[in-house]
């Protein structure tokens, strides 16, 4: 007996796409092997985080959370060049009322456009709520980092270690550290635009770009 798409719950549907995507895992891996026998290359992007991105991506679109580094959201911007809207999973983050994205991966495509257009939307399932975001500046912005991902930095799992990784940093390391990661990990605080529709209701937001509080300046 087959069930219908409506008849199908969340949990039912995330596990459908999780196995799609450990499928297409499988022959992504099948195609990489059989083009290294044939000598040819197998550069180009990356199809094991073209087919995590997109299972995240469908599972967000479904309204079902996701949490790797933090709750995850789908984030639409602008692009720079095309002006057409692009979509992609990042993080979103909580502090003191206050919300923030973060490249913890480095300065990639959505980093430059929101850079550009100053504004976008969040989403998650039906929900959507339009944003605007102030880039914090490399001071402002380390504090931040330590502050959030301290806990995760200073974890043994997966992702702690590969979050270390990426940032070269540890949870003890100094404050200047954190602040030279930002350099090139930049941080953006997000505002609600007026006459939106939000995901989680209108927040209070403290005055000005100040680091939030409950953080420290000091290693």
């Amino acid at each position: 007996m087959f069930l219908s798409p409506s008849s199908m719950t969340p949990l039912m549907w995330g596990e459908m796409i999780l196995f799609m995507a450990l499928l297409m895992f499988v022959v992504h891996i099948l195609r990489t092997n059989h083009l290294r026998r044939h000598g040819q290359s197998s550069h180009g992007p990356s199809g094991v985080v073209s087919t995590i991105n997109w299972g995240i991506k469908v599972l967000l679109h479904l309204g079902i959370r996701v949490t790797i580094l933090g709750p995850m959201i789908l984030l639409t911007v602008r692009g720079r060049k095309t002006n057409k809207p692009r979509t992609i999973p990042v993080d979103l983050h909580e502090r003191d009322g206050r919300r923030f994205l973060m490249a913890t991966h480095g300065e990639g495509n959505w980093v430059r456009n929101l850079r550009v257009a100053g504004s976008g939307v969040l989403s998650l399932g039906r929900h959507h709520q339009t944003f605007t975001a102030v880039e914090l500046t490399p001071e402002v912005a380390g504090p931040v980092i330590k502050e959030i991902l301290g806990p995760l930095l200073a974890s043994s799992g997966i992702r702690g270690n590969a979050l270390r990784q990426h940032l070269g940093v540890r949870a003890d390391s100094s404050l200047q550290e954190f602040i030279t990661v930002a350099r090139t990990h930049p941080v953006f605080e997000l505002d609600e635009a007026l006459g939106s529709s939000s995901v989680r209701g209108k927040q209070q937001k403290n005055a000005g770009h100040s680091v939030p509080e409950g953080i420290e300046y000091g290693s």
